[in-house]
């Protein structure tokens, strides 16, 4: 019964697919109920403190990988949507027909939400794994939202920088999420190369070597980009990647609010203390578990259905989603982050820590 929970964004994304049935308004329908759940329904509803025993782990561990055949497929359906193709039948062009350009942003602005919930959040998961199978198919849930570079700089460089200067997913006090959003689009990308190409200096082989993940990467993701310029040209390519930028988006508002203005002396072990923490129901159950972040930053092989809420963890005021909107804002997220970060540097900081927040103070 506990996975019935994590069933929430599959649902999700098949309501988002049976709007290319209906097409209109309703190719949104799904990203709304979305905004409803995790806003006036997650800040109504109590905390989800639960840490079930005897899940069933088959179905667990391949609940997450359903989500690139539904991915996939709603790539493909919204590039058709963008073509003058008519091969799928008279039901979906018809649909088409009646979808007016406000109502084929809204398509496109939700097929980039979901490059970020679950593609980018999913193969966040999929790439801490050990096996193969679920490795490659979190690199190709990520190169929807056009990321090749999160494989690398995720786990060689974040998990192991986190809350120090070395880390670029880590903001400091003070800075926006705008100008962070641009740091990752750019320095984050640069780090993602130059680990990558040192890690295969050490085995001997060049930096444009077939198996460099950052390029592997950009050949999955121009499988995507090529579809959409297939149907629309230059005009595909252009929605492709501004569908892509709405997923990267969302994973980097996501990074801000856990790391917000939390420090770790380099070189010391890495506890639930530095990063931010949600219990929020609607948050976790979208996002299999990742708002439990304090405990995937102790143990990062920890599948989803094993992460506990961790009660002396610091947490956040509101769930994520209202977090996002705050992040978009940067002097609302910085008044809504100041009692927190008051009470992490009075009750989580160690006197090391606290020197370090003084001069952002």
């Amino acid at each position: 019964m506990y996975l019935i929970r994590f069933a929430l964004l599959p649902v999700l994304g098949l309501i988002y697919l049976s709007g290319f049935l209906v097409g209109g308004h309703w190719l949104s329908a799904s990203l709304i109920i979305v905004v409803i759940l995790a806003t006036l329904v997650e800040e109504s509803v109590p905390d989800d403190r639960s840490s079930p025993e005897g899940v069933p782990e088959r179905i667990a561990f391949v609940l997450p990988m359903l989500h690139l055949p539904v991915l996939a497929t709603a790539t493909g359906l919204a590039a058709y949507y963008l073509s003058d193709w008519r091969f799928l039948g008279e039901t979906i062009n018809a649909a088409r027909a009646r979808t007016d350009a406000v109502q084929m942003f809204g398509m496109v602005f939700s097929l980039g939400f979901y490059y970020g919930v679950a593609g980018i959040n999913i193969g966040h998961e999929l790439i801490h794994r050990r096996d193969r199978a679920s490795i490659l198919t979190g690199r190709w849930l990520l190169s929807f939202a056009l990321d090749p570079g999160f494989v690398v700089e995720h786990i060689h460089n974040h998990h192991r920088h986190v809350g120090t200067p070395a880390d670029p997913a880590t903001a400091p006090r003070g800075m926006g999420f705008w100008r962070f959003l641009w740091r990752m689009l750019t320095v984050g990308n640069l780090s993602a190369w130059t680990i990558e190409t040192k890690l295969l200096a050490r085995k001997g082989k060049p930096a444009l070597d077939p198996s460099n993940r950052v390029l592997t990467g950009l050949a999955m993701s121009a499988v995507w980009l090529g579809l959409f310029a297939a149907a629309a040209g230059w005009r595909g390519i252009a929605i492709y990647l501004g569908a892509a930028l709405v997923g990267k988006t969302y994973l980097e508002v996501i990074n801000y609010i856990e790391h917000y203005g939390i420090v770790r002396v380099p070189g010391t072990t890495v506890e639930p203390r530095h990063s931010w923490n949600s219990n929020r129901r609607i948050s976790s159950w979208i996002l299999f578990n990742l708002p439990r972040h304090s405990h995937h930053h102790i143990a990062p092989l920890q599948p989803y259905w094993g992460l506990k809420p961790l009660p002396d963890a610091p947490c956040l005021p509101h769930g994520y989603f209202v977090m996002s909107l705050c992040a978009f804002v940067p002097p609302l997220f910085r008044r809504v982050m100041a009692r927190p970060l008051d009470g992490w540097d009075r009750d989580h900081a160690s006197a090391n820590e606290r020197a370090l927040v003084a001069p952002a103070a």
